[in-house]
């Protein structure tokens, strides 16, 4: 049986919670002293009453004492007379008696807060019998039920009554009382933001609005659209199919300077910018925007800071392989054709002149199906080429087999030949032919048939169309056309994208018959060992540096002229000479038919010590080392490592060894050196900053690390509202709540520290403190830790999520909160199938939460792809991503512009524009403040003097 729920009680047959004598004596004191109504009349308000006679003489006291008039007995009888009130209270007597049976005014502060209780205590028992009421709504919804019964409680707990329809008079003279405040200086209207220009225009935020702040987002950080990413299943996607996916899992760099995969939270458009091809010393290129950061040995930098001789990170190695297998004939034949392969004639050929891969090359043709290949050497004259075609008695066997299966679909249909003729739109004597085997339909009606007789297309022909027919193309070419191959020319030929998603072996497989067609392997006169490949084709070159980097080996790539007929012509040429990318190229791949050659390699590179000249640290580390060794001598610390020749380690001259920077950071017990000298990055040098011109970019936004691989190199991914909230709980001490929806709680405070100590946010991810950033940090931390400052990274937070933590920091506070941060609007759920009306509602919800909480709201929306569009790229309110919901409701839209995103010449370097383009209660315009990029803070351009 069920437990049966008595609201009842007894409560019902109790007086509520008064003390009668209490508001007597509070009444009869203020009759008595002209003083003791100011002692409580703000935190006493009349509906704390519970005689309502009670009620009225204390607002009429109240009026008086507003007017500045005594609230004695006669001036008190005679407004409640002049108002028709004095009969309503019980007349003259009951004033009299007031006064009667009260001594003194003295304890009326203890009495005041007495009533207050007793009232407090009336209202919270109404609360629960409106919230018992709730519970028996089952027709609306569960969250909107306790919001409303939470909302109830909160009303309790803020001591403020509801106010109903008041009377102007009332409101006229508090606001005046404001006015003379302001008058004399003694404090804004609203709460000051710390800009001084902008307090100036907007009279400080005040307490109810909601402020809207507006920006392009990832500002400057983007990638031309043609960008390549690796994913996790190691497919190549290019920037923009990503955009337009809306998924996929990517390599980033994190703070142990170690590669794995994330998912990004954000996919930003950012329309049409100028870009800069970045080319390195290995042949790495990307296409970015001016600010984009490229990561260096001292932190991000954005491209404008940066030179030709800067060293960037870019990755050792990417392990990923895909779980894809195809047949292994397949691979060979892959191999072979895209680098001795003719995919422009009639059918695909192979020319090269080395027996074993001819021999190969025959073998893995008749493995993959009716196909056979003839020779054409021309006689001897010309290196002889393998000419690939159907295999006729393949053929003929396979249409043999598709009669019968015809003959037998027929019969078991019990269908007619005319009938199947006719809606085959073929005469009966043709179907009776493919019957015989002596002709089989075309590719067309080949698959109208399988349709008409429900049959799948390998149970006619299992080795696909081409298997039986002799006009079409062969089994070959109609696969290498799938993959995209087919028709392309030397210069235009590319890996295809299923390689990319191929299993370790399988992908080791093909780059051994790639290399053995147009790779080599040698001893330079030098005496230096060298692996390549040469291609005329860009693309293909590039793609096969990117795959040898899946197996740790690192190629530089140039652009050389080779010798073609009597003409010289561009072609690609890929090198490998490091010692270590070589023995990994020969453990992991090797060269088919080229044996010998690869075995002289290998002899000569085991018989040198390993040295290096390109994966070495930038001589910029020695900075660190010399940081975290203190005050230690460069000898005496060398000779700790183990070092022989302490005595001169080639100090800031040299750029560092891996092995030669783990010993150093062995002896030191240094862990982001250790960190640094085992890391997954190669320091790439640029050699070239050139303008391409104006291309569609895009952006990712990554959690945590804010970077990600593109094009094999590392490239990087709210400060102005954080920087408000910082100024509203420094400088005020006023309670602030930050919404992030967008980055994790650890990610804001570690952009709060780095701009209060002045560090970049690389050195905080890193560990990579100096014995002078220290000190800083710690007076930051303390500085931060004092200040009333509250995150809540809850992703898809709803606004009823956000109401009920808001009033409980507001409750545990004990005072008005001084801001609410949400970063960002378009981040908000709303529970609505229409976006437009889904953030329709979450506006009108955050305007109702300031009016509750009498708190500025600031929300953070993305700009619309519009500005992009004008030759001005100021923003305007219609830029607003949804803008009519969110422009009707803010009483403040800020939009912020910085004009070396667009101009990077412009005299205006390092300037922001705050846009104030709607101002409920004042005016518009522009205030400008300096922002510092490198810690992301905004300031302000000049203090006033007088402010």
């Amino acid at each position: 049986m069920a437990e049966e729920l008595n609201f009842q009680s007894n409560a019902s047959n109790r007086l509520p919670p008064q003390n009668i004598e209490a508001e007597e004596a509070i009444l009869g004191g203020i009759l008595l002293d002209q003083e003791a109504i100011t002692r409580v009349s703000d935190r006493l308000f009349p509906e704390a009453f519970y005689i309502s006679a009670h009620r009225e003489i204390y607002q009429a006291a109240l009026r008086l004492h507003a007017q500045g008039k005594p609230t004695d007995l006669l001036s008190l009888t005679s407004w409640l007379t002049d108002n028709d009130k004095l009969t309503l209270i019980g007349g003259r007597n009951k004033l009299a008696t007031l006064v009667d049976r009260t001594v003194s005014a003295v304890n009326i502060d203890a009495l005041a807060g007495l009533v207050v209780e007793k009232y407090l205590r009336r209202q919270l028992i109404k609360a629960g019998n409106e919230i018992v009421h709730l519970g028996f709504e089952t027709e609306t919804e569960l969250p909107i039920v306790l919001d409303q019964a939470e909302q109830k409680v909160f009303g309790v707990t803020q001591e403020k009554p509801q106010s109903g329809l008041v009377h102007i008079s009332d409101t006229l003279i508090n606001t005046f009382q404001e006015v003379e405040k302001r008058h004399e200086g003694i404090a804004l209207p609203g709460i000051p933001c710390g800009f001084y220009d902008l307090d100036a225009m907007t009279t400080g935020f005040q307490r109810s609005d909601l402020i809207i702040v507006a920006g392009r987002p990832s500002m400057g950080k983007c990638l031309s659209y043609d960008s390549e990413i690796v994913l996790a299943d190691g497919q190549i996607s290019t920037i923009e199919e990503l955009y337009q996916q809306r998924q996929g899992s990517l390599l980033t760099l994190n703070d142990d300077w170690k590669l794995t995969f994330t998912q990004p939270s954000a996919f930003v458009d950012d329309g049409i910018k100028p870009v800069f091809r970045v080319t390195t010393r290995l042949g790495r290129a990307i296409e970015t925007t001016i600010t984009h950061p490229f990561l260096t040995i001292k932190g991000w930098q954005r491209l404008e800071n940066l030179q030709v001789g800067n060293k960037i990170a870019i990755p050792r190695k990417i392990d990923v392989f895909g779980t894809e297998t195809i047949r292994e004939c397949e691979v060979k034949l892959l191999g072979y054709l895209i680098g001795d392969g003719g995919l422009t004639n009639s059918t695909p050929r192979f020319t090269n002149s080395n027996p074993l891969l001819q021999t190969e090359f025959s073998q893995a043709v008749t493995e993959f199906g009716g196909l056979s290949v003839r020779w054409e050497d021309s006689q001897g004259q010309r290196t002889p080429s393998l000419c690939v075609r159907g295999d006729l008695e393949f053929i003929a066997t396979q249409r043999q087999l598709f009669a019968e299966s015809l003959k037998i679909a027929i019969s078991s249909r019990s269908l007619s030949a005319k009938k199947l003729s006719d809606e085959l739109g073929v005469t009966p004597s043709l179907l009776c032919m493919w019957q015989k085997a002596e002709c089989v339909p075309d590719d067309d009606t080949f698959q109208l048939l399988c349709k008409t007789l429900g049959m799948e297309l390998e149970e006619f022909a299992p080795h696909r169309f081409a298997s039986i027919s002799k006009s079409s193309k062969n089994a070959l070419t109609i696969w290498l056309q799938k993959l995209g191959l087919w028709g392309k020319n030397a210069h235009a030929k590319t890996i295809p994208s299923i390689v990319f998603k191929l299993e370790k072996s399988q992908l080791s497989l093909f780059l051994n018959r790639l290399f053995s067609t147009d790779g080599w392997a040698t001893l330079l006169n030098s005496g230096q060992s060298q692996l390549g490949y040469c291609t005329v084709s860009e693309k293909l070159a590039r793609q096969i540096q990117h795959l040898l980097l899946r197996f740790g080996i690192i190629a530089g790539l140039k652009k050389r002229s080779v010798k073609y007929n009597s003409t010289r012509r561009p072609a690609w040429q890929l090198d490998i000479t490091d010692a270590l990318s070589i023995k990994n190229f020969i453990a992991e791949i090797g060269i088919f038919g080229k044996e010998a050659a690869l075995a002289k390699v290998t002899e000569a590179i085991y018989q040198k010590r390993y040295q290096t000249n390109r994966d070495l640290i930038p001589v910029e580390i020695w900075e660190q080392i010399a940081v975290a060794k203190g005050s230690e001598t460069w000898s005496s610390l060398a000779q700790r490592a183990g070092i022989k020749s302490y005595t001169n380690i080639h100090v800031g001259k040299r750029a560092l060894k891996r092995e030669r920077l783990w010993i150093l950071a062995t002896a030191l017990d240094n862990l982001p050196l250790q960190q640094l000298a085992n890391s997954d990055v190669y320091w790439d040098e640029i050699i070239s900053i050139e303008p391409v011109g104006n291309k569609q970019v895009y952006d990712l936004t990554i959690p945590e690390t804010h970077n990600f691989i593109a094009n094999d190199i590392c490239v990087h991914n709210t400060a102005f509202c954080l920087n408000l909230a910082h100024n509203i709980a420094s400088g005020y001490k006023l309670p602030v709540a930050v919404f992030s929806l967008e980055m994790s709680k650890e990610q804001l405070v570690q952009r709060l520290l780095a701009s209060e100590a002045g560090i970049e946010t690389s050195y905080l991810r890193s560990g990579r403190i100096s014995q002078t950033q220290w000190e800083p940090l710690s007076r930051a931390i303390g500085n931060l830790s004092d200040m009333p400052i509250f995150i809540d990274d809850t992703a898809n937070i709803t606004v009823t999520q956000m109401r009920s933590q808001a009033r409980r920091l507001q409750a545990e506070q004990n005072m008005q909160l001084g801001l609410i941060v949400i970063d960002y609007l378009q981040l908000m759920e709303g529970g609505g199938d229409n976006r437009v009306q889904e953030l329709s509602r979450i506006t009108r919800s955050l305007k109702g939460l300031a009016r509750e909480l009498s708190v500025p709201i600031i929300a953070l929306s993305q700009l619309s792809r519009g500005v992009e569009s004008r030759t001005n790229k100021r923003p305007m309110l219609s830029d607003l991503r949804e803008s009519g919901s969110i422009e009707q409701d803010a009483d403040l839209v800020i939009m912020l512009y910085r004009d070396e995103y667009y101009t990077p010449d412009t005299p205006d370097r390092g300037i922001a524009e705050v846009i104030v383009a709607k101002h409920r209660n004042g005016p518009t315009g522009t205030v400008k403040l300096l922002f510092d990029p490198q810690f992301t803070k905004f300031k302000n351009l000049a203090r006033p003097n007088n402010y």
